[in-house]
């Protein structure tokens, strides 16, 4: 009787550990946030996997706190609108299954800026990473985030734009492969900071659902919020993004 050979097992991309490393070139020991250049702090956000252009690819998203020049306040706290820079690192191979070994695409040291208090949202797992493809070989990616502040956490999708074109052409000259293209409300629960006693904070609780719609400007679909909850006149309704080809962001339709 013939032994069954094992399944063979798609080569896996590397840990997070790795690609912050490949960001950076700073090794942390296998921390996911140590310090870096000047003071600035890196963080792990995370992976995401997707196939376009005839490739699989792979990308890590990370990101760093400001560089600090002199003397550094550890009890400071961080300003409500000091953001963070985003950085991220591709990886490419001919398909998910292949156990060939993943080519490196790139590093890219700033995609944008995002977050709040020094800090980027945190990936919501309770709702779907979304994207479109454009036809033209780039993808927008919609990647749901909560970001919990002065007693209310709010839901949002931050926007990305890959393209899959060949940028070592001529032709492509001065394109990237990510880019930050804005923040999208998807809702908000103040239940940490709200009750019924007199003086309390209303209670409200709000959720939106995202859909893509037709190309607009830029090439880049319209995307719709659908919104539902209580406590609050915005808790029902739809509102409407389009792509700001000016701003380089998705804004509300006017």
């Amino acid at each position: 009787m013939t032994t069954p050979a094992p399944p063979k097992m798609a080569a896996q991309p590397p840990s997070p550990s790795s690609m912050l490393y490949l960001i950076y070139q700073k090794d942390g020991d296998g921390a996911l946030s140590y310090e870096v250049d000047d003071g600035a702090v890196a963080t792990w956000w995370f992976g995401h996997s997707f196939d376009l252009g005839g490739k699989h690819w792979y990308t890590g998203f990370a990101y760093n706190t400001p560089e600090v020049y002199g003397p550094k306040d550890e009890n400071a706290v961080p300003a409500p609108g000091s953001k963070v820079n985003i950085t991220a690192a591709t990886l490419f191979k001919d398909s998910a299954g292949s156990e060939k070994e993943w080519t490196i695409d790139g590093a890219y040291p700033t995609i944008g800026e995002f977050g709040a208090y020094e800090r980027a949202g945190e990936i919501d797992k309770t709702r779907k990473i979304e994207s479109r493809e454009t036809g033209d070989g780039r993808m927008v990616l919609a990647v749901p985030v909560t970001f919990f502040a002065n007693g209310v956490d709010s839901a949002s999708y931050e926007m990305f734009l890959f393209d899959s074109a060949d940028l070592q052409l001529e032709a492509n000259a001065g394109r990237q492969r990510w880019t930050y293209i804005g923040n999208i409300a998807a809702g908000e629960d103040n239940d940490a900071d709200c009750g019924q006693e007199p003086g309390d904070r209303a209670c409200y609780q709000t959720k939106g659902t995202l859909s893509f719609g037709t190309p607009g400007d830029g090439g880049l679909p319209t995307i719709r919020i659908a919104m539902s909850g209580t406590g609050t006149e915005a808790a029902s309704g739809v509102t409407e993004y389009r792509y700001d080809t000016a701003g380089k962001q998705y804004q509300p339709a006017p």
